[in-house]
């Protein structure tokens, strides 16, 4: 089993990244709803992973932290939910929110989810419920829920950023590998960072 992947994130397709490492690009499946925690093209990144082998087909799926995939492995648990669909769930759902439907019970919200029908969205809250609530589920929501805001502003003062050395005369590509090694916190501003990109090209 591959336990994790580390490299730089190299492409971030539908429902797949693209992890390079070693000059090995891996297609990992990866859930949707977890698009906006992802680090920026060529920067570096650690994905927990899962492998799903068949007679005719080996799949990689991945997730940024061990909880999220433990999360993924509990619903591979309940008989006829399988990677692609438990994939989907987390997709559409997100982490928190499917942590919080197991844990109330709520199959009607999990029915929702295309390709999940009544009966299976049932089983999963039935056989997944008491193993949830034990997982402090709150507690990492909220971490989930603080991740998000910063990753979020963080990644919107690069963009900024980009876009302001962009119209200094950067190529895209130069100026997010010129970010890449700077080291941005939600607290610093965009003009901070920028002077800190120009400083890295002179």
């Amino acid at each position: 089993m591959i336990n994790f992947i580390s490299g730089k994130l190299n492409e971030v397709l539908n429902d797949m990244i693209v992890v390079e490492t070693n000059g090995v690009g891996f297609g990992i499946y990866f859930p949707r709803s977890n698009f906006v925690n992802l680090p920026a093209i060529d920067e570096d990144i650690k994905v927990f992973t899962y492998m799903h082998v068949k007679e005719d087909e080996m799949s990689l799926y991945g997730f940024l932290t061990r909880e999220d995939r433990e999360m993924f492995l509990k619903l591979l648990s309940v008989n006829g939910v399988g990677p692609k669909g438990a994939l989907n769930i987390i997709s559409t759902l997100g982490f928190s929110t499917l942590m919080k439907a197991i844990s109330s019970e709520d199959s009607k919200l999990i029915s929702t989810v295309q390709g999940i029908g009544a009966k299976t969205a049932s089983k999963i809250c039935i056989e997944l419920g008491d193993k949830v609530r034990k997982m402090n589920f709150e507690g990492k929501v909220d971490i989930i829920k603080e991740n998000n805001a910063v990753n979020s502003k963080i990644n919107a003062i690069k963009d900024e950023v980009t876009e302001a050395m962009i119209k200094l005369g950067f190529k895209e590509s130069k100026a997010r590998e010129i970010i890449s090694k700077l080291e941005v916190t939600e607290n610093e501003s965009v003009s901070d960072i920028l002077k800190l990109a120009l400083k890295t090209k002179l």
